[in-house]
């Protein structure tokens, strides 16, 4: 006995190809959706960039700091290339990661200063530079009051045994 299948295919008549009747509209809605999702892009990475530093992603952060770089004022490519390399080199180190390292302003997405930046002449005149990490500032806790008072209450009964 030859079993079939109990689920059959159905058959789907061929979709219909329309005819257009003129030129083809299409390029002025993809140029023009083209445009309004440039536009919206722009716009997006204006304002990605207008957040404070420390919530700036790794990519936003680097771009900065190359423009910071780029705009770093009366240097040859060589002292370029010193600073880009130390700038990177202390990132890569986490040294710039903190708002206290780098002085940034959000209104016109631009590093104004380094802290801890430092610039050396060889005898050939050629600038070389360097990032000097920034020690950060030790928190003096105060005690509570209760922990306080149990530790003088506690101490001061006690017999001393020698």
């Amino acid at each position: 006995m030859q079993r079939q299948n109990k689920t059959q295919r159905r058959k789907v008549p061929p979709t219909p190809v329309h005819e257009v009747a003129g030129p083809f509209t299409g390029d002025t809605i993809v140029k023009a959706t083209e445009d309004s999702l440039d536009a919206f892009f722009a716009a997006e990475s204006e304002r990605n960039f207008q957040q404070p530093w420390t919530t700036l992603d790794r990519g936003s952060r680097m771009d900065r700091l190359r423009r910071f770089v780029q705009s770093y004022p009366s240097l040859s490519p060589a002292e370029r290339a010193s600073l880009l390399t130390a700038v990177l080199q202390a990132y890569e180190l986490r040294h710039l990661n903190s708002k206290f390292a780098v002085d940034y302003d959000p209104t016109t997405a631009t590093i104004t200063a380094i802290k801890g930046l430092r610039e050396r002449t060889n005898v050939s005149g050629l600038k070389t530079f360097r990032i000097e990490a920034i020690t950060s500032a030790t928190r003096q806790t105060q005690r509570s009051k209760k922990s306080a008072h149990q530790d003088i209450s506690g101490d001061a009964g006690a017999p001393v045994s020698k």
